[in-house]
């Protein structure tokens, strides 16, 4: 039978550990953003296509002046000559990079401050909003990748504040010695009393071993 359970200070090495992998790998993720989001910059820009993975609201904005910069029509409709084409172009793309930028930003600084990772969360929740407030249904993909990546951003968010949380040391319940091999009373009351009794049998052969002496 074990005896309760005591209280022992340990450094909670493992459940550190366990905590920052599931950081890096929201991270991770916030970066893959990043770089499919500048990928797409380009891609929509120059040949009207985009891939999944990547925030919505910067890659519009090149996209739609490619589309633009390619109809003459609507050049007119916004007062542009068709000489300007380019130059939209160019505008809306830099836009779009400078749209990137903070995200980049929640990136580098989240390794050690996890407030920036809930900027990073904020930043793609705007960018949730926007894609459902615009939604067509075929862009139910680019919904279900937005769904994944707010997981891990969220998920982001609550690792790094339980490491931001998390003490230096905690205490964990680690099982007593087993009573079985300690000395109970009764085992301390019986040594006691051979201790004593040989103690006494040592006296009545010393006064035993005088009063002989004392005969002869």
């Amino acid at each position: 039978m074990n005896a309760n359970p005591q209280n022992k200070i340990v450094h909670p090495m493992a459940l550190r550990g366990d905590l920052e992998i599931k950081y890096k790998r929201s991270r991770m993720n916030l970066l893959l953003v990043i770089l499919f989001t500048v990928v797409n910059l380009f891609a929509s820009t120059f040949a009207n296509t985009y891939f999944l993975f990547s925030a919505t609201i910067p890659m519009l904005l090149p996209l739609g002046a490619s589309q633009i910069a390619s109809d003459p029509t609507a050049m007119a409709d916004l007062g542009l000559p068709p000489e300007a084409a380019t130059t939209l172009v160019i505008v809306c793309l830099v836009i779009g990079i400078v749209l990137t930028v903070p995200y980049l930003l929640c990136y580098i600084f989240s390794k050690k401050r996890v407030g920036w990772m809930i900027a990073a969360l904020v930043l793609f929740s705007l960018d949730c909003l926007f894609l459902l407030l615009t939604l067509d249904l075929s862009m139910i993909a680019d919904i279900l990748v937005h769904a994944w990546v707010m997981f891990y951003l969220i998920t982001g968010v609550i690792n790094g504040m339980k490491l931001k949380n998390l003490p230096e040391e905690l205490p964990v319940t680690e099982p007593a010695p087993d009573a079985s091999s300690a000395d109970t009373p009764l085992d301390t009351f019986n040594q006691a009393d051979f201790s004593y009794d040989a103690a006494s049998d040592g006296v009545d052969k010393g006064d035993r071993h005088v009063a002989k002496s004392d005969d002869e």
